[in-house]
C-alpha cells in the first residue's frame, strides 16, 4: 500500500502557522506590528534633548503673570532645587537629556524610571479619574488614555517645590500638565507638554521635543553621594 504525504510547501506553511504564536511570544512583539492588537509599545530606555531653558524650544519667554515675571527676574540657578538634591519633577525629568529614563508599560499602568536621582513616576492607564482630594507631591497624580498612536497624560496635584528647567521657570501648586507621547516609529516619540498655571502664566503654553530610543540601561545615581559642589556655587543672576 502506498502512503501519500503532503507536498513540502503546504507542510512548511502549516508548521510556520502553528509556530507563529510561540515565536511572537518569544520576540515580545505582537504579530503584525506594535499597533496591530493594541496601543503602541513604549517600553525601553529613552532620552530627550537636554533643555536647560524651556523658553528656547518655545521660541520666546512663556506668558508670565506679573507675579511670575518679577520672580523670574530675581531667580538664580543657585536656588535650583536640584542643587539641593531634591526630586526633578515630571516634565523636567523628560527634558533632562543628559540622563535617560526607562518606560515600563502594562495595560493598566505605565512607570517612568528616571536615572536622575533614581526616582520614578506612575501613570495609571486603567480608566480611573483623579482623586477628589489630591495631596501635592513631587510628581503629582497622573492618569493616561490612548488616542490612536498617542498616549495622553493628565497630571495634577504637584507641589510648588520643583522648577520647570535650569533657567528658573517656576510654577505653583495649581500647575496642570497635559502630555502627549506620540509613537512615530520603533525608535522615536514626539513628546508635547502643555503647562497651565493661572498663578504663573496668563494662558496655557506648549513645547514639543523629540524623544529617541537609547541602546543602554539606566544607571544607579545618588545626588547626595560625595556631593561637594553646592558649597562652591555663587550667585550669577544676569537677567534683565
Amino acid at each position: 500500500m502506498r502512503i501519500s504525504y503532503p507536498s513540502r510547501p503546504p507542510l512548511i506553511a502549516a508548521i510556520a502557522f502553528l509556530a507563529l504564536p510561540f515565536l511572537t511570544a518569544c520576540s515580545g512583539r505582537p504579530a503584525g506590528g506594535a499597533q496591530a492588537s493594541g496601543p503602541p509599545d513604549l517600553n525601553g530606555v529613552w532620552s530627550a534633548p537636554f533643555t536647560p531653558d524651556i523658553s528656547k524650544p518655545l521660541g520666546h519667554q512663556p506668558p508670565f503673570t506679573p507675579y511670575a515675571a518679577g520672580l523670574f527676574k530675581k531667580e538664580d540657578e543657585i536656588d535650583d532645587p536640584l542643587t539641593q538634591c531634591l526630586p526633578i519633577g515630571p516634565a523636567r525629568g523628560i527634558q533632562a537629556g543628559i540622563m535617560p529614563f526607562q518606560i515600563v508599560q502594562t495595560p493598566a499602568v505605565m512607570a517612568i524610571l528616571f536615572e536622575n536621582q533614581r526616582t520614578f513616576r506612575i501613570i495609571n492607564t486603567d480608566g480611573r479619574s483623579h482623586p477628589k482630594d489630591v495631596d501635592a507631591t513631587w510628581f503629582g497624580d497622573s492618569i493616561g488614555h490612548w488616542e490612536g498612536d498617542t498616549l495622553v497624560v493628565d497630571t495634577v496635584g504637584l507641589n510648588d517645590r520643583t522648577w520647570l528647567d535650569t533657567a528658573g521657570h517656576q510654577h505653583s501648586e495649581q500647575l496642570h500638565l497635559v502630555e502627549r507621547f506620540q509613537k512615530i516609529d520603533g525608535d522615536n516619540i514626539r513628546w508635547t507638554v502643555t503647562f497651565e498655571d493661572p498663578k504663573f502664566y496668563t494662558e496655557p503654553w506648549s513645547v514639543t521635543l523629540p524623544i529617541k530610543r537609547q541602546n543602554t540601561e539606566i544607571m544607579s545615581y545618588s545626588c547626595e553621594e560625595n556631593e561637594k559642589d553646592r558649597a562652591h556655587l555663587r550667585r550669577t543672576n544676569t537677567k534683565k
